[in-house]
């Protein structure tokens, strides 16, 4: 078979094909017909407009002319009844309103509360501010320089405990007589010395934890922080 030949049967196959397409198509269901590309039959056609004619507006209805009344005379007697006045009730007396009652105020915050037992820790640091909250609260201040330069001048109230001085484990001990109870032991001490690289708060903090107090707290800054500041100094031998 030629190569023309095989074309001739190829487009006559195509050809038959397209026919039987169109055919199939034409008797098939609404439904079922595939619209050729741009065969839109109903695209330019426009419904009617259909124009309303709104409904009359109601007529008001107006009532008649007012009727006269009617009088009847009699040429005997005329009887006037009259209604009777009801009593006015006298208006009921104002009072000023009462204001609301107040409330009552709240009751001011523990301000030691913050300063809580710290078990697992021997001290905790602390600046000037907490340190006035404190000795304004009566806490205990040691001083751990050496007597000689307590006795020169140290913060109102506190005890010498210097941790250089052969009688500091006999001051510590004594100090936890003082306090043997555990919500004694509990309660807040500041340790301080000279601040700065001084290392003597430090280390008293560290004896007073083994000796089971477990609410100590050491002014970093120490005794010339509490001068600077203002605060109440005493000298000599007591506290």
């Amino acid at each position: 078979m030629n190569t023309r030949t095989y074309l001739v049967q190829a487009a006559t196959l195509v050809a038959a094909a397209v026919v039987c397409a169109f055919v199939s198509n034409a008797v098939a269901s609404r439904e079922r017909q595939v619209k050729l590309v741009g065969y839109y039959p109903a695209a330019r056609t426009v419904p009617p407009r259909v124009e309303t004619t709104p409904a009359p507006a109601p007529v008001p209805v107006t009532s008649s002319a007012p009727v006269a009344p009617i009088t009847t005379t009699t040429t005997t007697t005329t009887t006037t009844t009259q209604a009777p006045i009801a009593p006015v009730k006298p208006a009921a007396p104002v009072t000023a309103s009462q204001p609301p009652a107040a409330r009552p105020p709240k009751p001011a915050e523990d301000p030691l509360k913050k300063f809580a037992p710290h078990e697992k820790q021997p001290y905790i640091e602390i600046a000037y501010d907490d340190v006035k909250t404190l000795h304004d609260h009566g806490a205990l201040f040691l001083d751990a320089r050496r007597t000689s330069v307590f006795e020169q001048g140290h913060i109102a109230g506190a005890r010498p405990m210097s941790v250089w001085e052969s009688d500091i484990d006999d001051k510590v001990k004594t100090l936890f007589n003082e306090r043997s109870d555990p919500a004694q032991q509990a309660l807040p001490i500041v340790a301080y010395c000279s601040g700065g690289d001084c290392e003597d708060s430090h280390m008293l903090a560290q004896k007073l934890y083994g000796a089971l107090f477990n609410n100590v707290y050491v002014y970093k800054d120490g005794f010339p922080d509490w001068q600077k500041h203002g605060g109440e100094i005493h000298t000599g031998a007591q506290p």
